[in-house]
């Protein structure tokens, strides 16, 4: 594809409409100047390197969680291939999804803002072993870079300071409400005498134990458990791909259906909770997945979830706003 292609295409994945000014920024950019994108090596990251760009000199609009998610998956899609066979930068890429899944609600309104940015600038690394403004960084020098520009980019104006304060009511309300609609849909969801016959034909328990374990499950873990009952058949077809194929069907499968390509790591995380869908469910169940006290997570829960959350198979979860919700 063509750096325009290229251009139109992450947009549209970020969906980024046309009426969008980082929409139009991007446009403008790429048409004044075809090489704005700078010290890059190829055409995936010099789109998104002039998506960031155009999204750098707002001060008004912040990706959401999503968005950097996919944004990073974008940006991973232009490392050579002889790159992503290192366990180092595998790591790498990983640790800096699993802070946008679990801190992103923590970061300061600045370093959403900057965020793009700095991941431009780690692939570009990772890629070439410089930064776009040509910064040499060894491999093993990644994360302190990452961290380093992470921090530099924590210290807020006064001026965003006031726009984050403005803007935090507007989505609690809205928070709140949709928590509210989505708790209430579970409940009726475990009224539904669907909800228990698929657990028990996934788990072989009786229809009496179920609805006394279901009553105990806090709201979050009872919308998780409802979410993969409804998308059962599609773990069920995945299941199939993975034993009978090589792997590639599994990918092709994922990939038509989220409509982007995913990495080699996220498709092996996606293949490891299909396997272990039953584990989740009845350790749920049985309250055994006990949270780690300095981090205040399960951490084999939560990679398990991130698999189900690759495939859209439960929705992403938003711990900071809930906790607010709680206060009001």
């Amino acid at each position: 594809m063509s750096l325009m292609e290229t251009l139109l295409y992450c947009l549209n994945i970020l969906k980024i409409e046309i009426d969008n000014e980082i929409y139009r920024n991007a446009l403008e950019l790429v048409q004044k100047d075809p090489k704005e994108s700078g010290n890059v090596s190829n055409e995936w990251i010099r789109a998104i390197k002039i998506i960031a760009n155009a999204h750098s000199s707002l001060t008004s609009y912040v990706f959401s969680q999503s968005q950097l998610s996919d944004f990073l998956t974008l940006s991973a899609k232009g490392i050579e291939e002889k790159r992503t066979s290192s366990q180092i930068i595998n790591n790498a890429i990983f640790k800096i999804y699993r802070d946008i899944i679990e801190n992103y609600e923590n970061f300061s309104y600045s370093l959403k803002l900057n965020f793009p940015t700095i991941v431009v600038d780690v692939i570009s690394i990772i890629n070439q072993g410089i930064d776009t403004k040509g910064t040499k960084v060894s491999s093993i020098g990644i994360e302190k870079y990452y961290q380093l520009r992470k921090q530099q980019s924590t210290t807020m104006t006064r001026e965003e300071e006031q726009k984050k304060e403005w803007k935090t009511p507007v989505t609690v309300i809205a928070t709140s409400t949709t928590t509210a609609d989505a708790i209430h849909k579970e409940r009726l969801l475990l009224s539904n005498k669907d909800l228990v016959g698929t657990l028990a034909h996934i788990t072989n328990r009786e229809r009496k134990e179920l609805e006394k374990s279901l009553a105990r499950l806090q709201d979050s873990d009872l919308k998780r458990i409802s979410e993969i009952c409804r998308n059962y058949s599609r773990l069920q077809k995945y299941s199939r791909l993975i034993i009978e194929g090589s792997g590639q069907e599994f990918r092709k499968e994922i990939e038509t259906e989220l409509g982007r390509e995913i990495a080699a790591y996220q498709l092996g995380r996606a293949a490891s909770s299909v396997k272990r869908v039953r584990v989740y469910i009845e350790n749920i169940l049985d309250n055994k997945f006990i949270a780690d006290v300095s981090h205040g997570i399960n951490h084999v829960k939560h990679n398990l979830e991130y698999g189900y959350q690759l495939m859209n198979l439960i929705e992403r979860t938003r711990r900071t706003r809930q906790k607010k919700i709680a206060y009001l």
